[in-house]
């Protein structure tokens, strides 16, 4: 067994169930990214977001203007100093069936571990994430697709960020 192979095949399992669910949403990892930043940072602007989600300037107008366009995101008045997105009812509702079919796809790879192996894995991703100091949006960037409120003030990510 080579660590390096197991590692990233596991990586890979998930990564395809998750697509998986995205295909089924109708929403590319971006969007999903977006999205979740935005609830989190409500107000926030368009240049705040795209170092986040790793777009350029007009990639990010681009995302903004469909997501808005669906009905996901709503623009608020400009502020002179950009324009405040805010989560439309639409993208809230996107967003918990996202975190329900996210937790049941990684359930059903975790699932078939003995308690204590998956116990043990976890606790493991967990000091990973805690061992890496990160800046704030290098951190925000890592729990794009994250359920914030899910982990309140034990989010490892967040715990690993440098002052």
């Amino acid at each position: 067994m080579h660590t390096g192979n197991v590692v990233v095949a596991w990586i890979n399992a998930v990564q395809d169930r998750l697509r998986a669910q995205l295909r089924d949403l109708g929403v590319e990892p971006r969007d999903l990214a977006a999205l979740t930043l935005v609830a989190a940072y409500d107000g926030c602007s368009q240049d705040w977001l795209r170092p986040r989600i790793e777009l350029t300037q007009s990639g990010t107008v681009r995302l903004v203007d469909r997501l808005a366009a669906r009905g996901l995101l709503t623009r608020g008045a400009s502020t002179g100093r950009g324009v405040p997105l805010h989560l439309a009812t639409g993208g809230a509702a996107l967003l918990r069936t996202w975190a329900d079919r996210r937790d049941a796809a990684v359930a059903a790879l975790l699932g078939t571990l003995p308690p204590e192996v998956r116990a043990g894995l976890v606790e493991g991703l967990r000091q990973s994430l805690l061992s890496q100091p990160r800046l704030r949006a290098h951190a925000d960037a890592a729990c794009r697709v994250c359920t914030w409120p899910a982990c309140g003030a034990d989010c490892p990510v967040d715990r690993s960020v440098t002052p």
